[in-house]
């Protein structure tokens, strides 16, 4: 009698196989998201340099240069847009890597269950005597299972963590640039 069924573990593999697959499809989808939102970025500085570029051309005198110069780049839009960008890169990243962490739970809830089913198939089979190491492992299965559950918990509270410390960021960089454009006028 053989302790593992074989087609449990072909099964086991095209289940890894299957979530490669779609953690690659997650990746290659946020890359997509990161490349797209570059492009048009540089498309968006493209254009209004070059519309820039115009209105210093049309200018004839100091006073209008003066006034062009006033108008053009002032440290809270660029920093605002700065912000912006940075902001949606981190929401691109932030959805990819929510996206491969719900993959992985749900495999890992799946893992579990096999493990589980292991576990009893080898209760089951066990010879006399044995209870002890039985219990020993389904003891270690558990406290792996609730490893895994306190990890999650506290990968979660971290994420919460970074994007309350990333807005907070974003928001006191924001004021101080008005703050600072306001004292310069």
């Amino acid at each position: 009698m053989a302790f593992y069924d074989t087609d449990k573990l072909q099964n086991t593999q095209k289940s890894n196989l299957d979530l490669l697959q779609k953690v690659s499809a997650q990746v290659l989808e946020g890359a997509g998201e990161l490349a797209k939102l570059q492009l048009s970025t540089l498309r968006s500085v493209t254009d209004e340099h070059f519309e820039n570029v115009r209105k210093l051309l049309a200018v004839r005198d100091a006073e209008g240069f003066v006034d062009l110069q006033g108008s053009i780049g002032t440290p809270t839009a660029q920093l605002e847009r700065l912000l912006d960008f940075n902001r949606q890169v981190y929401d691109v990243v932030s959805s990819t890597q929510a996206g491969i962490a719900k993959l992985f739970e749900q495999h890992v809830e799946l893992g579990s269950k096999q493990v589980q089913d292991f576990v009893e198939e080898i209760a089951k089979n066990a010879p006399v005597g044995a209870e002890p190491v039985v219990a020993a492992f389904r003891s270690a299965v558990d406290g792996a299972n609730t490893l895994y559950e306190n990890t999650q918990k506290a990968a979660k509270q971290a994420a919460e963590i970074a994007e309350n410390g990333i807005n907070a960021a974003s928001n006191a960089a924001t004021q101080a640039a008005k703050a600072a454009t306001t004292g310069a006028k």
